[in-house]
């Protein structure tokens, strides 16, 4: 009986650089970040799929961290076609299956791989994904980052980190070259790659600083402001004393109109800061920018709220401005001056509004 019908990885390690092969290139922006409903809709698309790609996805969601989703596709398909023996038989209770034709030959070998993958066994790809950053640093170190992006690179990488019990040392080791590689420069030219990156290795290193604060820090300036809240509420409780992950998650309410969450955020990052007063004068700062907005923001409206109670619930807060820069808009005198002298009633509108802005 032969591995793939066992069950049993190869004592051999395995080269990996076939299987990645068979994934297309198209998967891999799904597959690294891993959200659920992005592999949901894969999933979705590629039913009733030839065998081959429905073991080549079986192969793409082990590395996105879902083997069971991967079992569970082999299993369906094993049920629609029995003769192609996908589950693998080691008790020997259904004999005659597998034929080994040429035509099975390509869907044999994915199905060993898969298995080799599946029950823990060892594969080169650490020592490839190596070599493949230490060509990308060597050839050009500005431009390192895309051969990392490219799906070849993704792949390997999620080899690397995939098993569950891969040794922390191993981990470890990676972080620095993937920070240095694909840190602030590739942030600020192509923020949407970096998102994409960060995001799946925040998945798989969860303790990871840099990637969660980079994932929560770039769906949020992209407008995904559920996940960018699903990474800040997995935080651990040591990056939890991050003031940086505070002041995203202030920013955040902010963009959400959360006014009170927002401030209460803020104050937390300033006293997770107060050992650095350079940081805590950076995050008063922040603060105080965002005051303006902070007045103004507004928590959700009930869908009851009628436009009176949110005019009312405005002119309040602007009360509470003007009040706090001297400003008394309940005096009748600019009203009257507004008749009688047009130039001075600008001159007080421009006042006000210029402290106003001052204010904030």
């Amino acid at each position: 009986m032969d591995s793939s019908q066992s069950g049993q990885p190869d004592a051999a390690p395995l080269d990996p650089l076939p299987l990645l092969a068979a994934l297309p290139d198209a998967w891999w922006p799904l597959l690294w970040p891993a959200h659920p409903e992005d592999l949901d809709e894969l999933i979705r698309e590629e039913a009733g799929a030839p065998a081959e790609r429905c073991l080549a996805l079986a192969i793409g969601l082990w590395l996105a961290g879902e083997p069971e989703r991967g079992d569970d596709l082999l299993i369906e398909r094993d049920e629609l076609q029995p003769e192609l023996a996908l589950v693998p038989d080691p008790w020997g209770l259904w004999p005659g299956q597998s034929p080994a034709t040429p035509e099975c030959l390509g869907l044999r070998q994915l199905l060993q791989g898969y298995l080799h993958l599946r029950h823990g066994g060892t594969c080169t790809a650490p020592g490839l994904w190596r070599e493949r950053l230490q060509q990308a640093l060597d050839a050009d170190p500005a431009t390192a980052w895309r051969h990392l992006l490219e799906p070849t690179g993704l792949g390997l990488l999620a080899l690397v980190l995939a098993p569950a019990d891969a040794p922390e040392q191993l981990r470890a080791e990676l972080e620095p070259p993937l920070v240095q590689t694909i840190g602030e420069a590739v942030v600020a030219s192509d923020p949407e790659q970096a998102l994409l990156f960060w995001s799946g290795i925040v998945r798989r290193c969860p303790s990871w600083n840099y990637a969660r604060l980079k994932t929560a820090d770039l769906s949020l300036q992209s407008g995904a402001h559920r996940r960018a809240e699903a990474v800040l509420a997995t935080a651990t409780e040591a990056q939890r004393a991050n003031p940086w992950l505070h002041d995203i998650q202030a920013r955040l309410a902010l963009a959400q109109g959360r006014a009170s969450l927002a401030r209460d955020s803020w104050d937390r990052a300033i006293s997770a800061a107060a050992g650095d007063p350079d940081l805590v004068e950076l995050l008063r700062q922040r603060r105080r920018d965002a005051e303006w907005h902070l007045e103004l923001a507004e928590e959700p409206a009930s869908p009851a709220t009628s436009h009176d109670a949110d005019l009312e619930r405005f002119s309040e807060r602007l009360d509470q401005v003007a009040r706090r820069c001297g400003i008394d808009l309940t005096s009748a005198q600019p009203l009257a001056q507004a008749a009688s002298d047009p130039l001075a009633f600008a001159s007080f509108l421009d006042r006000a509004s210029g402290r106003l802005a001052l204010a904030g």
